[in-house]
């Protein structure tokens, strides 16, 4: 994984690696079905069509700068881009579903059980 923008501004990262991190990814990229990150298993939408269990939910908290709205989606497809010195970052194409805003329980396409579960209606986006 990359390292964040506060590691950068604090010199935490040399130039060796931001050269490596300018020069792009070695082509060419690869596409998985399914991958482990970050001790998680995702795997895409299509890939769980004949499967009872789903990993390829998707959810991204906000921070104050957007109101700290959460947003909510399924896999498509997962790419995986190669840089120099071992760096890799894992990128998710997503469907994106109507995001609820924190206050509702229900709404269009989803609700929201007494332990605050958001349930998608995937049928919507």
């Amino acid at each position: 994984m990359l390292q964040s923008t506060r590691q950068i501004k604090e010199g935490e990262i040399s130039n060796v690696l931001l050269q490596a991190l300018a020069k792009g990814p070695d082509p060419p990229a690869r596409v998985f079905n399914r991958c482990f990150n970050n001790g998680f298993l995702f795997r895409t939408a299509s890939t769980e069509k004949r499967l009872s269990t789903s990993n390829s939910g998707i959810c991204v908290k906000g921070d104050g700068s957007t109101g700290n709205t959460t947003w909510y989606g399924v896999v498509k497809k997962i790419i995986a881009l190669e840089f120099e010195m071992g760096k890799e970052v894992i990128l998710f194409e997503c469907d994106w579903y109507d995001v609820p805003a924190a206050t509702m329980s229900k709404g269009k396409g989803f609700k929201k059980d007494k332990y605050g579960i958001v349930d998608i209606d995937r049928s919507r986006y």
